[in-house]
C-alpha cells in the first residue's frame, strides 16, 4: 500500500511539474524534474511487477498526450501561445523596400571594397559591389536589390 502512495506521488507530482514547465518560459528545472519524477514513478511501479510498470508507463504516455491533445484547444493555450503574425500584405517588412532605387544612379561617398556608403538622391545607403573596387566620388548605379542589400557597379562616363 506505501509503495503505491509512492508512485501515485512521483507520477503526481511528475505531471504537476510539467504543467508548472509548461507555464514557464524556456525548459528548465520544472520540465526536468517532472520528466524524472514520471520516470521514477513508472520505474517504481515496474519493480512492484511489469504488469503495473507498463500499466504505469502506457497511462503517463496517454495522460500527456491527453493533456496536449486538450491543451491547443483551451483558453490557457490561446493566452500563452502567439498567433499574430507580421505578413508584407498586412504592411510589415523586415526592411525598407529599396527596389525603386534599382538603375537609380548616385555618388560613392566611401571607397567601395566591396562594401561602403553611397549617396542616392540626397540619401546616404550602405552598398556592395559586385566584386570590383569603386574609389570615392565615383559615379554609381544601383543594379539590382538583394533583401535588403543594394548591389552598385560604377557608372563609365
Amino acid at each position: 500500500m506505501i509503495s503505491a502512495l509512492r508512485i501515485i506521488f512521483f507520477l503526481s507530482l511528475g505531471f504537476i511539474l510539467l504543467l508548472i514547465e509548461l507555464l514557464t518560459p524556456g525548459f528548465g528545472l520544472p520540465g526536468i524534474s517532472g520528466i524524472a519524477f514520471i520516470i521514477i514513478g513508472c520505474f517504481l511501479a515496474a519493480k512492484q511487477s511489469l504488469l503495473w510498470g507498463t500499466i504505469a508507463l502506457l497511462t503517463s504516455l496517454f495522460i500527456v498526450i491527453l493533456f496536449f491533445k486538450f491543451l491547443e484547444k483551451s483558453l490557457l493555450w490561446r493566452k500563452i501561445r502567439l498567433d499574430t503574425k507580421e505578413d508584407k500584405k498586412e504592411g510589415f517588412s523586415s526592411s525598407e523596400d529599396l527596389s525603386y532605387l534599382i538603375d537609380r544612379t548616385g555618388i560613392s561617398l566611401t571607397v567601395l571594397r566591396p562594401s561602403g556608403i553611397v549617396l542616392i538622391d540626397g540619401r546616404r545607403f550602405n552598398a556592395i559591389t559586385e566584386g570590383r573596387f569603386i574609389e570615392k566620388d565615383k559615379k554609381i548605379r544601383v543594379i539590382r536589390i538583394e533583401g535588403n542589400k543594394m548591389v552598385v557597379r560604377e557608372e563609365v562616363v
